[in-house]
């Protein structure tokens, strides 16, 4: 009788980009789109004492520029996640490079402040937001046991943006005005169309090859090679870890966990978003302009070097992220309200220093956490809930600073900083909430 064979896609077969191959060319280029896009995001500081002195309003009204590019940079994060599924992450970040692109080029030739909103705050944020949701998605998606290394790797390149970008925009802004830095700005995030292409479709799994039992039933010689008996083996482990990594979200409990960690991230985006509005000005007000380059620049390697090593330390020593995200955001509040205390240059880049290690881990576990909760498969929807929230905290916090700065007696900084660490703590007891749910059966 002639032996008849099915092809069949293993149940317990992965694609082979997964942590592996294609993947790590995915992860690299992340690395290099969150270099462009931070590079735009974080140095928005850099302009705003020029922008004072060109439009001639109020510190609240010139800080709506920089807050509506960062609120609605995270407040469209429903709308990209949906464009993901719609088109998938390459198209949408090749989508989002061209817009922000468009953007900056029209804010290099806007008459007013109220344009700037419109291009700077609103066209230039909707594209880095499709370009950034895409690629958290990306590593999501080809990666699974070596996540948090990848995305660690991947997200590395904010810190070596903001530390290559924050020199070069000064020399940018000294050589050719403000107009002329956004709008070779705009030619560097047309390069994020060409990242965007290197995201291919995932292979298919493994197809294997099953004897029709009926046509060719089983007989005692018929056995497994040690090989394939190693191969079932190690698929099998594989799908183990995935569940136990990827916990289900049928409690009742999970939602209250999802509502603590959106409030967790509009406070935290609320307090962030203050000191990188107003260290330029903070600076520029005690005479120590020269020395707010070099701290930009610290800040950056303080950046590069925690989301380097967090990733690693995560995986190999098996850390709740969630923990730590609390631990950070403590952290964080400290040396936001140490501000204040800066009475020298060399005082300020160590501030500076501090706040980038522990804002870059906030950064960091702000995707590993929802995945930690809630699963891989709700990733999507939780982190784009969650950038909603956190937009709306960076749309309302530097305008808030703001004010409170020009209403404050000899316009001083300190109540301004002092609000942005409450912000902060909040931000962690909400996380410490959202674990205490999570931890509920």
């Amino acid at each position: 009788m002639k032996k008849e064979k099915l092809c069949a896609i293993s149940p317990t077969s992965r694609s082979p980009d997964i942590d592996a191959g294609w993947a790590w060319i995915i992860a690299v280029a992340a690395l290099f789109a969150s270099a462009i896009s931070s590079g735009v995001y974080f140095t928005f500081s850099m302009y705003f004492p020029i922008l004072l002195n060109e439009f001639q309003a109020s510190r609240a009204a010139t800080a709506w520029v920089g807050s509506l590019n960062n609120g609605i940079y995270m407040l469209a994060g429903p709308i990209a996640t949906f464009s993901i599924r719609r088109i998938g992450c390459r198209w949408t970040v090749m989508i989002g490079g061209m817009t922000s692109m468009i953007g900056l080029a029209l804010s290099s030739v806007a008459p007013s402040l109220t344009m700037l909103f419109f291009t700077y705050g609103g066209i230039t944020a909707f594209g880095l937001c499709l370009n950034y949701t895409s690629w958290i998605v990306a590593i999501s998606d080809s990666f699974n046991k070596k996540h948090a290394i990848a995305f660690s790797l991947s997200q590395s390149g904010v810190g070596l943006g903001i530390f290559i970008f924050g020199p070069l925009f000064s020399f940018l802004i000294t050589e050719f005005g403000w107009r002329g830095a956004l709008l070779i700005t705009g030619a560097c995030t047309l390069q994020l169309t060409c990242l965007g292409a290197l995201i291919f479709p995932l292979r298919s799994p493994k197809e294997i090859e099953i004897t029709n039992l009926e046509s060719h039933p089983l007989t005692k010689e018929a056995k497994c090679t040690d090989e394939e008996i190693k191969e079932i083996l190690h698929n099998l482990n594989s799908e183990v870890a995935a569940v136990v990594d990827e916990p289900t979200t049928d409690s009742k409990w999970k939602n209250h966990c999802a509502a603590m960690l959106h409030l967790s991230c509009f406070f935290w985006s609320v307090a962030t978003s203050i000191p990188y509005i107003l260290l330029a000005d903070y600076a520029r007000s005690l005479d120590l302009m020269e020395y707010y380059i070099i701290m930009l620049s610290t800040m950056g390697i303080g950046d590069l070097i925690c989301r380097l090593v967090i990733g690693p330390l995560i995986t190999v020593w098996k850390l709740d992220v969630t923990k730590l995200y609390a631990i950070s955001q403590i952290a964080c509040a400290i040396t936001i309200a140490s501000f204040p205390t800066v009475v020298n240059g060399v005082q300020m880049i160590i501030q500076g220093f501090l706040f980038s290690v522990t804002f870059g881990c906030q950064c960091l576990f702000l995707a590993l956490v929802p995945r930690a909760l809630f699963g891989s498969e709700n990733l999507n929807r939780i982190f784009g809930v969650s950038m909603f929230f956190g937009g709306i905290g960076i749309l309302i916090g530097p305008p808030i600073a703001g004010l409170i700065v020009d209403i404050t007696p000899g316009r001083s900084y300190w109540l301004a900083f002092v609000f942005a660490s409450v912000m902060e703590l909040l931000s962690a007891i909400a996380t410490i909430g959202a674990l205490f749910f999570a931890n509920r059966k």
